[in-house]
């Protein structure tokens, strides 16, 4: 496996090989918390974790762009963004779930130039993952919040899951399981792996 870690922005290595799944990181994998609020195990969704070590089994290509939207030092917030991600990196590493990149949107290094990039839109970010993985965008799939915007009407292929984040409360008759296993069917659906 090979790894490249390019700043503490952004963990990139070939893990997966087929399509590309982008994930946002907050309130889908961890629990959005008030920033001055510590993160704990409890704030991980255990079933959604169990997906990932399924998509890893069918060799998807997945990982997460998180808005860490505190400065990368700032001495009022308890846990630095690097410091979480590359401790979320060993959690799904034990847990048979390593994903391919781990990337801060607010904050990045060009993919391909590793030159500072800030405030960079989310189709160029997507544009520069398709291209560093040779993924075909009618193969790739955004999983988003359910109350997020769409990302752009020009991104002719590119699938969007709307996914309702750990904040959200689910309908009485739905459990967290049906909706990570209906989550799980949709990806495999985008990716033609049914």
């Amino acid at each position: 496996m090979d790894s490249d870690v390019f700043d503490v922005h952004c963990i990139r290595r070939q893990v997966g090989s087929t399509g590309l799944v982008i994930f946002e990181r907050d309130d889908i994998l961890l629990r959005q918390k008030p920033q001055f609020e510590d993160q704990t195990l409890d704030d991980i969704d255990a079933d959604f974790v169990a997906m990932l070590q399924d998509m890893r089994d069918l060799d998807v290509r997945f990982g997460f762009i998180s808005r860490h939207l505190a400065p990368p030092f700032d001495t009022r917030v308890r846990i630095d963004s690097a410091t979480l991600t590359r401790l979320l990196d060993d959690l799904l590493k034990v847990s048979g779930a390593l994903p391919d990149f781990w990337i801060d949107a607010a904050c990045t290094s060009d993919l391909r130039q590793r030159q500072p990039s800030h405030s960079r839109s989310e189709v160029d970010l997507i544009t520069e993952l398709t291209g560093w993985y040779e993924a075909d965008l009618n193969r790739t799939v955004l999983v988003r919040k359910a109350e997020a915007p769409r990302v752009s009407p020009e991104t002719p292929g590119l699938k969007e899951i709307f996914y309702p984040g750990l904040s959200a409360r689910a309908p009485s008759n739905t459990s967290r399981r049906a909706t990570v296993g209906w989550l799980k069917m949709m990806i495999k659906h985008a990716l033609d792996l049914e």
